[in-house]
């Protein structure tokens, strides 16, 4: 802790002012015999000015002393008595009974300045407290208790931060958006996953401060206001007075915190509708701070959603619409860009500017595509949806709001859901026609594209995870739109489900590959932790003072450092697209057979630059680029070609029975072939090669690099024998193979395929 105090002070420029404010001053004790209406306070400690703006209504009579604490961290720093005649404040000496206001400067002695701590005036966010207790100069008796939180002027709630991490996250998603439409499955797959991963993370570090504890140190609230932006919590001042006009004009009663002075706003922790109570006695005076503070005619605390909002600059009664609105505008310009891709390759095209088969896969599937983007998007917004929907039925903006909530809460749940009921429903139909849930997942593009967002992330045998991380996201919403009026509940609650998922999470792996595993390990224990230190913000367990704000530093470091390597890590992943020839070698491949089944318009085959093992990580891809090109139910011509193969290799004349093989023999008759031919000696080339060698050359003086193998054998199909039948999985050379009885292909020797094995 002394470290980071240490950093900030260096980072502090020497000539930066040592200033400390306070503008809220509150009651600590019922009946009060001093009560604040309008409160501000700035201490120079340059020139040791003390300059006090004060409104207070008082029912004193006679001579007081003040016992003063300070508290940093909950850790007491300065106690002492004082005499308001001693110091000659005669406004204090005696009181009287009335309105007091009071604008004034006082110039505090050297000795009570040094008093304070130098990192007080550059730690930012200090969690600094005053607290003042008026007893009466003769009997002793307590008649008043005032309670003020100060501050530096420095905070970690930076425009800058929010800037960076809206911008590197929204960026991601978008260049995983652009890269699928080039066909690049396995890098934009990556990207994506980790840039969805980013998001729900920033999601989670807001959600779990929406909750209604008993405090939250200014640390972690600030920190938490940083990444608002992901539950469209954003100001933007035209906006808010729409916002405030339509609530008033709908039957509601906005409020105008940042337009009326009479209160003072409290950013407070949650809401424990009872006051510490100190008896009026001459007991020993108590030590502990009193954070339960309640709102009165002028003081409104504000506590968990309606903080969070506050902090952005939204009135309470704006939040709602604020994040409905900012979710509908954004997907709206996510529309708007798709269009403006495809309507510009088609001009580009149409003036010979760009070759006609770029763009090619988003200009034939446009609308299956856009379906799919608008679903994802939807997918990411979803605890957005919910949370501010079912609080807006706690509040009650408006009578309009509340029917717009009902729309935006009924919509994401019917669209969510029954986006991952059809995926369910295809993965088990998949299932049951070719026992694999990935033939029709990644095979049928138009499933692909529309639901691949519920399952691409994920391993295709757990194709079914993500209807797990929308339940646990549903039942978070729940608790915390629902449950504002008691933070230890939905502090206990969150914790228990936040451990329970990261447990579940653990013990199934169900991510595409192993650093997308990890790294999703690492957002739910990050996230299993701070939901662990709100339980002590709510002080479930009674700790004092000192606790939670150690705990609140806590929260700062971990999430600001996980952060930062999350945005550097999408950083390192975008610099690889955007540079790399082939953005797909870069990436390993999923621990899985989707790319077996995947169209040829939806990934590159090259696999030249891939190493090692990565080579042979699927089953079928030789079986799947056979089928990547035909027709729409080309899987169980796939299969029925894995059939043929095992059954020409069974046959020693290699006798073309047309009446049997009339449906096969198309396909298997090469197979045969080649691999008869691996048995003769390695030095004499085989016909199959020197026929492969001389299609290669035919292809490669062909103006028209992109048309079909299929259509180059056919125009020199007598070029050599046999050779009416050649596909892509018969050119492999490679050893002895048979199939199992799922019909996936074993291959006698360990080499994988390469990519120049594939024509």
């Amino acid at each position: 802790m002394n470290f980071i105090l240490l950093l900030f002070l260096l980072w502090t420029p020497a000539w930066a002012r040592r200033t400390l404010s306070a503008t809220s001053l509150v009651t600590c004790m019922d009946n009060s015999q001093v009560s604040p209406s309008y409160f501000k306070v700035t201490f120079d400690a340059d020139n040791r000015a003390l300059r006090y703006n004060l409104d207070l209504n008082s029912e004193i009579s006679g001579k007081v002393m003040a016992h003063v604490q300070v508290f940093a961290y909950g850790f007491v720093i300065i106690e002492r008595d004082i005499d308001m005649c001693d110091i000659g404040w005669k406004q204090f000496c005696p009181m009287y009974p009335g309105a007091m206001q009071i604008e004034s400067v006082e110039y505090i002695g050297k000795k009570e300045v040094d008093m304070i701590p130098g990192i007080a005036y550059t730690v930012p966010d200090i969690d600094a407290v005053v607290k003042v207790l008026v007893r009466n100069a003769e009997t002793g008796q307590i008649l008043s208790c005032l309670q003020s939180s100060f501050t530096n002027g420095k905070t970690v709630s930076q425009t800058g931060i929010k800037w960076a991490t809206a911008v590197i996250a929204g960026l991601g998603l978008l260049i995983a958006a652009v890269m699928s439409t080039f066909g690049n499955s396995n890098a934009a797959s990556h990207i994506a996953t980790n840039a969805v991963s980013l998001f729900m993370y920033f999601q989670s570090v807001v959600v779990v401060s929406m909750q209604h504890v008993q405090r939250v140190p200014p640390i972690a609230s600030a920190w938490a206001e940083n990444l608002a932006w992901s539950m469209g919590l954003i100001r933007t001042d035209f906006m808010q007075k729409i916002f405030r006009w339509y609530v008033q004009s709908t039957g509601g009663s906005p409020t105008l915190y940042f337009k009326n002075v009479d209160k003072q706003i409290l950013v407070q922790r949650a809401q424990e509708m009872a006051s510490q109570r100190y008896q009026r006695s001459t007991d020993i005076l108590p030590r502990d701070l009193d954070f339960a503070l309640n709102s009165n005619r002028n003081l409104r605390v504000l506590r968990g959603i309606k903080r969070i909002g506050f902090n952005s600059h939204i009135e309470p009664t704006s939040i709602v619409v604020t994040g409905f609105t900012f979710f509908v505008l954004c997907g709206f310009l996510l529309t708007v860009i798709l269009f403006f891709l495809r309507s510009g390759a088609v001009l580009l095209i149409r003036y010979n500017a760009m070759n006609p088969n770029r763009f090619s896969h988003l200009r034939k599937n446009f609308s299956t595509i856009l379906k799919g983007a608008l679903l994802r998007y939807l997918y990411i917004g979803f605890p957005q949806l919910v949370i501010l929907s079912l609080w807006e039925f706690t509040v009650h903006d408006s009578p309009a709001v509340i029917v717009i909530a009902v729309l935006f809460l009924i919509t994401a749940l019917g669209i969510i859901g029954f986006s991952f009921y059809q995926t369910w429903r295809y993965g088990k139909l998949s299932i049951q026609r070719h026992n694999n849930p990935a033939a029709l997942l990644y095979g049928d593009s138009k499933i692909l594209h529309k639901y691949g967002f519920c399952y691409t992330m994920f391993n295709a045998q757990k194709y079914w995870f993500g209807g797990v991380i929308i339940g646990y996201t549903l039942i978070k919403g729940i608790f915390i739109g629902l449950c504002q009026g008691s933070g230890k509940t939905s502090t206990l609650v969150l914790f228990i489900l936040d451990l329970a998922y990261t447990i579940y999470l653990f013990v199934m792996k169900p991510y595409m590959d192993k650093s997308t595993n990890i790294l999703n390990y690492c957002v739910a224990v990050v996230t299993t932790v701070n939901s662990f230190l709100f339980l002590f913000f709510s002080e479930l367990f009674g700790q004092p003072a000192q606790v939670s704000s150690i705990m609140g530093w806590i929260f700062f470091i971990l999430n600001a450092a996980f952060s930062l390597i999350l945005l550097v890590m999408i950083l390192v992943l975008i610099g690889f697209a955007l540079l790399s020839r082939n953005p797909d070698s870069r990436f390993a491949p999923a621990k899985d057979d989707r790319t077996s089944f995947l169209r040829k318009s939806s990934v590159k085959r090259s696999s030249r630059n891939l190493r090692g093992d990565d080579k042979a990580n699927n089953e079928l891809s030789a079986l799947g680029a056979a089928a990547q090109d035909h027709s729409e139910d080309w899987e169980n011509e796939m299969y029925r070609l894995n059939e043929a193969s095992n059954t020409s290799t069974s046959s020693n004349d290699h006798s073309h029975d047309d009446e049997k093989f009339a449906s096969v023999n198309e396909l298997s008759s090469p197979a045969v072939e080649v691999e008869e031919q691996e048995e003769e000696p390695t030095s004499k080339k085989t016909a199959v090669g020197k026929f492969k060698d001389k299609i290669t050359r035919k292809l490669s003086k062909k103006e028209d690099r992109n048309m079909r193998l299929s259509d180059t054998i056919k125009e020199d199909e007598t070029a050599a024998p046999h050779s009416d039948s050649l596909t892509h999985i018969n050119q492999h050379a490679r050893g002895v193979s048979s199939v199992s009885e799922t019909g996936f292909s074993e291959y006698s020797t360990q080499r994988p395929t390469e990519g120049k094995d594939i024509l």
